[in-house]
């Protein structure tokens, strides 16, 4: 797999508060915009997922806010793996500030795998290029 970046993102003016600070649900958007690109650049978006009739819906999600993020900062939004067995993954997301490294937020995600159905399938058994994806991931640290 080739070397995938952080994900970066510019903070918008609409994702701020009259003060200029990031409203604390934006920082779960990015965690979706981080999973996506990530995904993408790994070679199994949840486009090709989706046609293969696989869906991940998200399970759970926390995040701890550090320090604040204001209009105009750009973050890079660190993914890992935390754990994935076919069946479930559970991601982690460090979001910090491009110029000086300051951590902004941590969270994670949980998903797991559903057919079109909405019965849950096994990466592993049924989509094995899909499962193989995940495992490679769960090796890298973005």
């Amino acid at each position: 797999m080739q070397e995938i970046k952080p994900y970066e993102h510019r903070v918008q003016y609409y994702e701020t508060d009259q003060m200029g600070v990031v409203h604390h649900s934006n920082y779960i958007r990015w965690f979706e915009e981080a999973r996506t690109y990530i995904l993408e650049k790994a070679g199994f978006g949840y486009n090709k997922m989706e046609e293969c009739g696989v869906i991940s819906p998200v399970l759970t999600v926390n995040a701890e806010y550090k320090t604040m993020t204001h209009y105009a900062d750009t973050v890079l939004i660190h993914v890992k793996v935390i754990s994935y067995n076919g069946i479930r993954l559970q991601l982690g997301y460090t979001i910090e500030d491009k110029e000086t490294h300051e951590v902004r937020c941590t969270g994670e995600t949980g998903h797991c795998f559903l057919n079109k159905e909405g019965r849950p399938l096994s990466l592993k058994r049924s989509f094995p290029e899909i499962h193989r994806v995940f495992e490679e991931l769960m090796e890298n640290e973005i």
